[in-house]
């Protein structure tokens, strides 16, 4: 039979002045222990820090073996502290054991014998030599009442928890709750400031993946615009040399935004840089990289591609177009599109890749864009703005820069003042005649907007 529970605090002899004297000296040490708890709201921000002074102070005020703090939060609770319990992060699920059950019903349970509770996982006595022969778990709730944390003590001193102690907790529940709801803000904010600055970095480091200089391919005269929605961007794009003397010109468009776009995209880079001194026919690699990212992400992630090769020496342009806007080819009054020939890489193994081939002419402007140049407004419940309307546009156009700065204001008039919804990029690039030099080799080439 489970010992009978004390009642409130009170005389047992009305009259008696000792006994009166040990009411008043209780009751004055729990005044005491809850000014003592509330200092932790300014002693530390370090939120594993406050929850073993808060399992500490809860487990000697009580007269505890040990303790143990959970959080709680959407996903359930986290152990921030669980004394004796050695290993990785403890978290358990809402109705799980005895702390699931009190964060599910928000009401504590005293067990004196927690053996005989089918709630009780005895796994952990057996992992740790430790015998569990009284248990209390309460909720931690603010002065709102909005459920915190749960505090969990283990065997008390005198051999069991009572209702007294339930109520001695709810006192020091408060101040707990409070510290550690301004703890877990703290680091909320300091997480945030420290990923923002992460983000920054990734950025910085993404653009000096970007061609320094486009004033290096012969035959070509070249600018290049992009702008990232995000810190670190999806698009990519390139110029690589190969040692037979042509150069890949490269358009790239990973799915999704952010860092898993812009990982993907520094993969795809890497990919392409150690196959320029290749053999194999401009097909053959595009098919090769398909096969690689689709190994990587099993088809949750793939890239639309444009991979052009420039050779010098006959103005010619051979490129594979994987699933990606069309190249757009100014010749006068004309626009020729020179649209893909296969599938997104790594959206599906196995696939086959055609090349097209055109002879540029002096004059020519190509450009080359990623899909948030025509798909933009469309995710802003407005109209997108469209092929048609960049190939009316352009039309007409007789250079690199003149192009570009076509592409940059009809996108601004079309988004009327807005933000893009993706990342835009556009590369673009005139055919000089043999011999004739650049018309400012120093003119900064690459504009970056964000």
């Amino acid at each position: 039979m489970a010992p009978e529970q004390p009642g409130p605090l009170q005389p047992e002899e009305p009259g008696n002045p000792r006994k009166e004297l040990e009411v008043c000296r209780k009751q004055l040490d729990r005044l005491q222990a809850v000014v003592e708890a509330g200092t932790l709201v300014n002693t530390t921000l370090d939120l594993e820090e406050l929850a073993r002074r808060v399992v500490g102070l809860a487990t000697r005020l009580i007269g505890a073996d040990r303790g143990s703090l959970f959080l709680v939060d959407d996903n359930g609770l986290t152990a921030l502290v669980a004394e004796g319990v050695e290993g990785g992060i403890l978290r358990v699920a809402l109705g799980e054991g005895i702390v699931g059950t009190v964060a599910a019903t928000g009401e504590p349970i005293l067990l004196d014998d927690p053996y005989g509770d089918p709630r009780f996982d005895p796994s952990f006595d057996r992992t740790t030599g430790f015998r569990t022969r009284s248990l209390l778990t309460v909720p931690v709730r603010d002065r709102d009442g909005r459920l915190v944390a749960l505090l969990q003590l283990l065997n008390h001193h005198r051999g069991h928890f009572d209702a007294e102690d339930v109520d001695f907790l709810a006192e020091l529940g408060v101040p707990f709750a409070i510290a550690l709801s301004a703890a877990r803000m703290h680091r909320e904010i300091v997480r945030r400031e420290r990923l923002q600055e992460e983000l920054r970095l990734a950025g910085e480091i993404q653009q000096t993946l970007r061609p320094r200089r486009l004033d290096t391919v012969p035959g070509l005269e070249l600018a290049a615009w992009d702008h990232p929605c995000l810190e670190v961007g999806g698009d990519y794009y390139d110029l690589i040399p190969r040692s037979s003397g042509s150069w890949w010109l490269v358009m790239a468009d990973i799915s999704g935004k952010g860092v898993p776009a812009g990982l993907i995209a520094s993969n795809l880079q890497a990919y392409l840089w150690s196959r320029r001194d290749d053999r194999r026919s401009l097909e053959r690699v595009v098919a090769e990289g398909n096969d690689l990212l689709h190994g990587l992400a099993r088809g949750r992630k793939f890239a639309t591609m444009m991979l052009a090769e420039w050779y010098p020496e006959r103005s010619e342009l051979r490129w594979v177009g994987a699933g990606h806007p069309p190249m757009l080819v100014c010749r006068g009054s004309d626009v020729l599109l020179l649209e893909s020939t296969g599938r997104p890489v790594g959206l599906l193994p196995r696939q086959e890749y055609a090349v097209g081939t055109i002879g540029l002419e002096d004059g020519d402007v190509v450009l080359m864009f990623t899909d948030g140049v025509i798909e933009a407004g469309m995710m802003s419940d407005g109209d997108e703005l469209g092929l048609e309307r960049i190939i009316e546009e352009i039309r007409g156009s007789q250079t690199e820069h003149e192009t570009i700065l076509r592409v940059q204001q009809v996108l601004e008039s079309h988004l009327a003042g807005g933000q893009p919804d993706d990342d835009v990029t556009v590369l673009c690039y005139r055919c000089l005649p043999h011999g004739v030099a650049r018309t400012d080799s120093r003119k900064e080439a690459v504009a970056h907007a964000r």
